[in-house]
Order: structure tokens, then sequence, then C-alpha cells
């Protein structure tokens, strides 16, 4: 004779989507048993479903209750996803132009099963096609996710109650969550998603969504496509160059000084020199200098010379600035 048990609370947080190949369940695991003790022993759940034409005010055929349709027992859990403490499970026998309604309960190992859960209702019927030539445009930041989208059903048919659109995002190497990027449906393209990290990669999925009768379900998925958001807009150009030549021991040469540029992401500045009736100009640091100050050691001090500067940023683009306002440097 098998020991009597507790009863395990019942699920509350049953929820339903449609997409594209079928109507879609999660659930969390109750934690407690009916007397308020941990529950320990819960082996598995039963799902349960009602079926009936779409918009029909009698069916006769139909059952009078929900039948269960699926067990789904946590040691192998065939049919079924977990992640966590939560379930996800795919409804693939459902027909269009159907109206479902659903209730799981949740069971011990002595097969004790729990009170209905919350029970949820979802239609289900053609989804719309995917939406075509989606891109994406760097931007410092963020990237702009386009697309086009024929209002189609996916067997070719217009669709007449469109949406809106979701996008799925991803990092590189990474998997696309079920929850859409957008807290709320898109009606149109583009879309700006930021703040983002300058230089990485994403990958985007822009899937287009119905309201049939009240269900939101979400078609195929566009092309995936990517980007890889960065800063375009250059530094401004650098201020306030003055020189003066050092003609002493131990500072011998052009001693320029500027003033520090407002943006934070500058790493520093290039300076070019070009000799007073010459066309030529050369830059005369091998690398970035990271201060407002300079002394051009291989400038002849008995020569005048003239000098202008750049900013360049941190970016990956290495933005530069326009040239400062040029200085003439004489003895």
């Amino acid at each position: 004779m098998a020991l009597e048990s507790t009863v395990p609370e019942p699920v509350s947080d049953l929820r339903a989507w449609a997409k594209d190949d079928g109507l879609f369940l999660t659930w969390g695991f109750p934690s407690r048993n009916m007397d308020g003790t941990r529950l320990t022993d819960l082996q598995g759940f039963r799902v349960f479903r009602q079926s009936r034409p779409w918009g029909s005010s009698a069916c006769p055929d139909c059952p009078s209750k929900l039948e269960p349709v699926e067990e789904i027992d946590l040691k192998y859990p065939r049919g079924a996803r977990l992640e966590g403490q939560r379930v996800w499970w795919q409804d693939n026998t459902v027909q269009f132009q159907n109206e479902y309604t659903y209730f799981v309960v949740a069971y011990n190992k002595y097969k004790t099963p729990s009170l209905e859960s919350n029970r949820v209702k979802i239609s289900w019927d053609q989804p719309p096609s995917a939406p075509q030539d989606a891109g994406v445009k760097s931007e410092d930041r963020s990237l702009e996710i386009s697309w086009d989208f024929i209002p189609r059903l996916r067997s070719g048919e217009e669709l007449t109650d469109s949406a809106g659109f979701n996008i799925y995002r991803r990092g590189e190497g990474e998997a696309f969550g079920f929850y859409p990027l957008n807290p709320e449906l898109i009606p149109k393209s583009p879309y700006q998603d930021a703040p983002l990290v300058n230089g990485k990669k994403y990958e985007y999925a822009v899937r287009a969504v119905r309201n049939f009768n009240g269900t939101f379900i979400e078609g195929p998925s566009s092309a995936v496509v990517f980007g890889v958001p960065e800063k375009r807009m250059p530094p401004s150009a650098p201020t306030g160059l003055v020189g003066v030549i050092r003609n002493e021991e131990g500072k011998r040469g052009a001693e320029l000084r500027w003033n520090i540029n407002p943006e934070p992401d500058v790493a520093g500045y290039d300076l070019y020199r070009q000799e007073k009736d010459s066309d030529i100009v050369v830059k005369v640091n091998p690398q970035l200098i990271p201060e407002t100050y300079f002394l051009d050691a291989s400038a002849d001090p008995r020569k005048s010379h003239l000098y202008r500067l750049k900013a360049v940023d941190r970016s990956p683009r290495r933005n530069q600035s326009e040239f400062s306002q040029e200085v003439e440097v004489s003895p």
C-alpha cells in the first residue's frame, strides 16, 4: 500500500504563445505543498486541452471537458524542454481556425495530482509570411535593423490583420531566445537597437505578427543578419595650437602646445609639419601623442615651420578630426 503524500500546490503561471510551428506553453515548478511544506518529490505534469472550431457557438463533436494530451515525467521529459525550474512544451497537433484551452496539473512520486493550474485560451490559424531583405546599418553604440514585408499569409493569401513585428537578437555563437528583443510589437521598419557595445557583433532575425481574433500569431523568421556598432563621428578639430622655437641645451627644436579636446574618447593627437615655401607635409610623431604638448626635436631651429593637428579617437575605425588651425613657428 502506497504511503499517503501531501498534495502539491497548483501551477499558477501557465502561459501560451502562438508561433510559426505551433502553440507553445510554459510554466514554473511549484515549490510548496498545499499544507505549506516544501515540495521535494515533484514527479511530473499532465497537460489538458479542449479544442473547438473558432467562431462556432455550438460544437457537438467537441469534448465537454478538457482531456489529457501530454504527460511530462521530469526524469524523462520527452516532448518537453526543461530550463531550470521551468517547463517549455509545444503542441504541434493543433489545427487552423481552432480555439484551444489548456491547464496543467503537477503530481508527486505517489501520482497524487495538484489542483488545476490557471487556464489559458489561445487561437490558432495560418501564420504570416517571413519578412524579406533584412539589413543592418551600423551607428555609434547602436544598430538600425530594417526589412521589407508584403502582407501575406505563409500560404500566399492576403494578410488583413497584420499586428506588427518582433525582433530577436543574439551574440556571436549564441542561440536566439524565446522572447523577442522588443517589449512591444514594432509597427514598421526600421528599428533602432541601443545602447550596444561598439566593436561587438550582433545577429538579428525579424518575424511578422498577425492578430487572429485576439491571439498574436508569429510567423517564420527572416534571414539572419548581423552588424557591428561602431563610432563614425570624428572628434572636433583641436584648438589653441601655439608654438615656439627652442634652442637651449637639452631642448632644441619646435615646442608645441594646444587645448585638450572635449571628447572623452580621444586617444591622442597627430602633429603635421610643413616647411615654409614647401608643399611637403610630414607627420612628426611616430605614435599618437597622448598629451597636449610635444617637442619636435627634428625641426631645424633656424627655419620657419607650419604646424597643424588632428585628434584621433579610440574607436576601431580610429576616426580623425579635421585639421586644427595652422600655426607658424619661426626663430
